[in-house]
């Protein structure tokens, strides 16, 4: 009887337990639009105390389970007002976001971690996908142009994919690098592209690829540049030149979705060099005397371009999950035509991750896979070819009034000049390159203690690149061993580089009024690079132009080559490793004052043994003064933070790689040269840097931006100086210039940012925002042992007439990096040869402009919308070595062509080519990068949030250079030591219009 008794009350119990929870809770769902009532895809709904969470899919739809009645909904997103709703026991529950410029509780990345952004104490910038740049985008620091105060991104080359300079707060090192550090979710890069880098005999040295290529843009959803040291430092050795952290996109809850966009697009040349045409030429040699007419009107220029130069780009992504898993796959294919001849970049790239959780969401379990194939074409435009080598400068200097090809469909290769056709040379040489990458992650995570979590993280990137690259004997007079014969290239590189990181976080609130974040780490790097090729020159076939075999390639038949000329080499670097050990704690005291200390220790197989290890600190605290009861009034006041930091960041990106070792080099007949000496003590450029900021929305957020100060102080900079060998000869050694007691020094950075956004105009059918951001440095290096001494290295190399052995910058105590150091030009005697001041050359200009700023506007009418960005720079100078050495007045009287500029100067066309302040040019600009203008149709039955755009890039620049692009670096690095500001035909910057689409299923 008792236990019918028990067993019925506990059935009793049981339902009404059943009862309770299926009355209280409940399956949640609703809608998420924006103010026009348009739905929003990717708002964070969190149930307010607990871990349950979902995102709003592409129509804006959410779904929660097991949500208790009464419990409150947190609705959240970038560019969006946080709002809260509290449900009941049934219905739907939908909100309309409010959009804010100062979105404060927007998460931020930092190093190992993320934080609120009112809860930073560093300079950090995040830049989320909707402001990237729009266009034909290769790589994702041009997503970041003229963005981002402070940060500086420069074209090395128009070539598809080339190489940029990215510089955060000015020049940094002397010998070392300056790009900053790419994090790519988690996983640091080694910087380098595995494609090989080949020169060939008369032609020279190709620009560099950029090393990001084989990210798809479309996969980045924000990227976060660390600028200071105390945002920095937790990166040690690496975060120097600061630290750039990308994040792609990952699944969100709801059902499968499809992700489409298409793009298509034509280019042209933005700006020309200003040369004679056919009938000023034929002026010009009236002007001159000359007699070099030959009766034709010819653009050679024109005819080395590829006529619209088409652009293609296709990308499909699959996402969706729940709040267990969630997965996302995407894929692209780009075709980018480069707007000269025979030039271009295909990409193939994919990406699949995934984000699981399991065991009570204890366990976490991540993963995320990139794969890239691209296939690269190359131009002969090289870094340093002379007179004959270059198709730029080659159809630069060609006769207007010569026909380029004869009646026969033969290439006019008997120029009274000598000069090589420059037709004849983009056919004549093949030169491209294929390189596949991968980019892998898995990271687990367990939550040990509810507020105490574990993390591993393994990282891998792995790339290989070959190239293949001849000149066919058919053509003549290139100059080198190819002339005649055929020449023939083929290179192999491998980059291998892993990553193992352990991190412990804790986060734990104190007290009522203080928060406590903690991490401590552990993280283990290594690199390896590689490589191997064959080269060799004398070919029996492709000999005679009029019987050529188009499908005949010499780096095909190497065999076919003379094996008497047959080189092979290789190379394997030393590889790198780093050993690291990390700790950081944030404090929070009631939301108005924080504390942020970071400590690393790294040791690198780079340096000497005697200094395997360094320590790198930061600190760096915050006030947020809204938060103090006497601001509660100030209603013109939304929000106010002082920031005031100070740390220090190490630089161990410099080549060679091996330079605290010995080094011999085998140079046949059993002869050994030494190439380096060995240094035990070498070790790190050290970085100490102090920045103060202030970050304020005003006027009910209408208003927002910051203000930062920065002043930034390299230490330890290396160098190589050449001392004697034990017997006879000479050889180097690198060596920390501070540990040289008579020759102490360090470079300065110092300098301003100001970021200023308004919100113009903020209505329901129609909003305006601007954004300007203005960056002021100035540089130096300083070394008081040295002032006396003229200048310390020199770099900047020249080529072409005039130029042999010529360099125009150097490194000089009191002065800016790379200043350059010129004859100073005085004008022309009376009988037209060039007067110079006397004494020798002299400190003649800076390479580093004073300023560069940035501009953004969006403007949106309905379903229309338009967005502007604009760049520029300001109190910088260009060597223009393309005037000096290209089209120099003496063409006229050789059969060749001149700048426009140069008749009737008063210059005599004997007048001997010498580098000079003549041919430096201010490089002052201001470009508008891209413009796009969007229409939103919104949904089509089954297409969701379909969207139409067209695109301009590049579409004008204001500047006096009379070069393509005063936007311009072309590598002319010399004894190692990088250049700045010289300008030496270089591929020329693209314009082009694209018109694109992207929808969701």
């Amino acid at each position: 009887m008792l236990l019918a008794i028990m067993r019925k009350t506990a059935m009793l119990l049981l339902a009404v337990i059943g009862f309770t929870a299926f009355a209280t809770a409940q399956t949640v769902t609703g809608t998420v639009t924006d103010s026009k009532g348009d739905p929003v895809a990717g708002i964070s709904v969190t149930v307010k105390g607990s871990t349950k969470g979902a995102s709003t899919n592409a129509q804006g739809v959410y779904t929660l389970n097991d949500v208790a009645a009464g419990a409150t909904l947190v609705f959240s997103g970038s560019g969006f007002t946080t709002q809260s709703l509290k449900v009941g026991t049934g219905g739907s529950y939908s909100v309309i976001m409010q959009t804010t410029t100062s979105n404060l509780n927007e998460v931020v990345v930092i190093g190992y971690g993320s934080v609120r952004k009112k809860d930073l104490t560093g300079s950090v910038v995040s830049v989320q996908a909707k402001n990237f740049n729009k266009g034909p985008i290769n790589n994702p620091d041009q997503l970041l142009l003229g963005k981002v105060a402070g940060l500086q991104v420069i074209n090395n080359s128009g070539q598809p994919g080339a190489a940029t300079v990215v510089k955060i707060r000015g020049n940094n090192s002397i010998r070392s690098g300056n790009n900053p550090l790419y994090v790519i979710d988690g996983v640091p890069l080694d910087g380098r592209s595995p494609r090989p880098s080949v020169g060939v005999s008369g032609v020279g040295q190709t620009p560099d690829i950029n090393p990001l290529n084989f990210l798809n843009p479309a996969d980045i959803v924000s990227m976060d540049i660390l600028k200071d040291a105390s945002a920095s430092a937790i990166y040690g050795s690496r975060g120097a030149n600061g630290v750039i952290l990308v994040t792609t996109r990952k699944g969100s809850n709801g059902p499968a979705k499809i992700e489409f966009n298409a793009t298509y697009g034509v280019a042209g040349v933005m700006r020309k060099i200003d040369i004679l045409d056919a009938a000023g030429y034929r002026a010009a040699l009236k002007t001159y005397g000359a007699a070099s007419d030959s009766g034709a009107n010819v653009n050679a220029f024109d005819e080395i371009l590829d006529k619209n130069a088409p652009t293609q780009n296709y990308s499909v992504a699959l996402s969706g999950g729940n709040a267990n898993g969630k997965y996302r796959a995407s894929f692209l294919a780009s075709d980018q035509k480069g707007i000269l001849r025979k030039s271009g970049l295909k990409k193939y790239i994919g990406n699949f991750n995934g984000q699981y959780k399991m065991l009570d969401n204890k366990l976490s379990l991540d993963f995320n896979v990139t794969a890239a194939n691209l296939v690269e074409t190359i131009a002969p435009v090289s870094n340093d070819a002379g007179s004959t080598g270059n198709l730029i400068s080659l159809a630069l200097i060609w006769n207007p009034t010569l026909v380029l090809k004869r009646s026969n469909g033969l290439y006019n290769q008997t120029n009274p000049s000598g000069q090589v056709n420059p037709l004849a040379l983009s056919d004549a040489y093949n030169d491209g390159s294929v390189m596949q990458q991968v980019l892998g992650s898995f990271s687990a995570g367990y939550k040990i203690l509810p507020n105490l979590e574990y993390k591993l993280l393994y990282g891998v990137n792995y790339g290989t690149g070959t190239r293949k690259t001849e000149l066919q004997g058919w053509i003549k007079a290139t100059g080198g061993n190819a002339d005649g014969n055929g020449l023939a290239n083929v290179a192999a590189n491998q980059l291998f580089s892993q990553t193992v990181t352990h991190t412990l976080n804790y986060t734990k609130d104190i007290s009522k009024d203080l928060s406590l974040n903690a991490l401590a780490g552990y993280e283990y790097w290594k690199t390896s690079y590689q490589g191997n090729g064959t080269f060799t020159y004398g070919f029996n076939l492709n000999l005679n132009e009029s019987n050529i075999n188009k499908d005949y390639h010499y780096y095909d038949n190497m065999q076919s080559g003379n094996q008497a000329n047959l080189r092979s080499f290789g190379f394997k670097d030393p590889s790198v490793e780093l050993q690291s050990y990390f700790g950081r704690a944030v404090l929070n005291y009631k939301d108005k004052y924080l504390f942020t200390g970071t400590i690393r220790a790294d040791g690198s197989s780079k340096f000497g043994k005697n200094n395997r290890y360094a320590y790198f600190p930061s600190a760096a605290v915050a006030w947020n003064i809204t938060s103090e009861e006497f601001m509660k009034n100030i209603k013109a006041i939304n929000s106010m933070k002082l920031r005031l930091g100070y740390g220090q960041t190490g630089n161990q990106e410099f080549n060679p790689v091996d330079a605290a070792l010995s080094v011999a080099i085998y140079n046949g007949f059993n002869s050994l040269n030494t190439s380096h000496f060995g240094n035990p003590d070498l070790k790190w450029e050290t970085v100490s840097s102090i920045n103060g900021g202030i970050d304020f929305s005003l006027f009910k957020n209408r208003v927002y931006g910051f203000i930062d100060y920065f002043s930034k102080k390299t230490s330890n900079p290396i160098l190589d100086f050449v001392i004697s060998q034990p017997t006879a000869g000479s050889g180097t050694v690198y060596k920390n210039l501070d540990g040289i007691q008579a020759q102490k020094g360090w470079v300065l950075n110092k300098g301003a940012e100001i970021s200023i956004g308004v919100a113009l105009i903020d209505k329901a059918d129609i909003s305006w925002d601007v954004v300007l951001n203005t960056t002021f440095v100035k540089n130096s290096f300083e070394s008081p042992a040295l002032s006396n001494v003229p200048f310390v290295k020199n770099t900047g190399a020249l080529n072409g007439q005039g130029s042999s052995g010529a360099y125009s910058q150097v490194i000089a105590a009191g002065q800016p990096l790379n200043v350059f150091y010129l004859q100073k030009f005085e004008g022309y005697a009376s009988n037209g040869i060039a007067k110079y001041t006397a004494g020798g050359p002299a400190f003649a200009g800076n390479p580093n402009p004073k300023a560069f700023v940035g501009f953004s506007s969006n403007l949106a009418y309905k379903k229309w919308a338009l967005g502007i960005n604009m760049h520029g720079s300001f109190g910088n100078m260009i060597f223009n070595n393309t005037m000096m050495s290209v089209l120099n007045i003496s063409n006229i009287v050789g059969g060749r062509n001149i700048y426009s500029g140069l008749v009737g100067n008063g210059e005599n066309t004997a007048n001997a080519i010498s580098p000079s302040t003549r041919f430096l040019e201010k490089g002052d600009f201001v470009k508008l990068g891209n413009a796009t203008i969007s229409y939103r149709v919104g949904d089509r039955k089954a297409i969701k949030n379909l969207n139409l755009f067209l695109t301009g890039s590049n579409l004008f620049v204001i500047s006096k250079y009379t070069g393509f692009d005063p936007e311009v670096n072309v590598d002319k690095t010399l004894n190692g030591i990088p250049s700045l500001g010289v300008d030496y035909i270089g591929y020329p910057t693209a314009r082009s219009f694209t018109f694109g689409l992207n929808f969701s299923l």
